[in-house]
């Protein structure tokens, strides 16, 4: 389960990353995808499941695609909102200053928006968990949403209990490492 998240995760981050850029800065972009964007992400990922595995069959990868859907959609979402709200009078300082846009960006947008690209990491993992038990649940024949199924199926609580417990204690303690990051890096804020 946790190399599902991992490799599901740090997918989602840097794709989530650039798209959630470039539907903040150029409008025609968001124009486009923010629709398609939005209205998928009101879907629960894990609704995609049955359609992933028609198509991709219940190996590893189809897992971790429907684990990095789930975190792509909010890390893009965060990313283009922090991008949206970087606020405009940096902006028109950093162009009349003679800032380029590589400058421009480098120096003004991306430390403007870490806070909201770690929020949306944060919500990103938060989901990635919570749609890698759902995946192991329906079609896997390991991991720890497995466990709690073939636990389920023999009453055995005990065993239940202990994977929630898990999930909840991994989960905890990767956001933790996602705010210790956030506060090495934005201590200016």
């Amino acid at each position: 389960s946790l190399d599902r998240v991992l490799i599901a995760f740090i997918i989602a981050a840097i794709t989530g990353t650039i798209a959630g850029f470039l539907m903040g800065w150029f409008p025609n972009i968001r124009t486009i995808f923010e629709p398609w964007i939005q209205f998928t992400r009101m879907i629960p990922s894990i609704a995609f499941i049955p359609l992933v595995v028609v198509f991709f069959g219940i190996g590893n990868g189809s897992k971790i695609l429907v684990i990095w859907f789930a975190a792509f959609l909010t890390i893009t979402v965060g990313m283009m909102q922090g991008v949206l709200n970087v606020d405009p009078v940096y902006i028109k300082a950093a162009r009349v200053l003679g800032a380029n846009e590589w400058t421009l960006f480098g120096r003004v947008i991306v430390p403007a928006t870490v806070p909201y690209m770690l929020v949306g990491f944060r919500l990103g993992l938060a989901n990635a968990w919570t749609t890698v038990v759902a995946a192991e649940l329906i079609a896997s024949s390991h991991g720890l949403g497995y466990m709690i199924e073939q636990a389920s199926e023999f009453y055995q609580v005990s065993v239940i209990v202990i994977g929630i417990v898990m999930i909840g204690l991994i989960g905890i303690l990767m956001d933790r490492g996602v705010q210790w990051i956030e506060a090495r890096v934005t201590r200016w804020k």
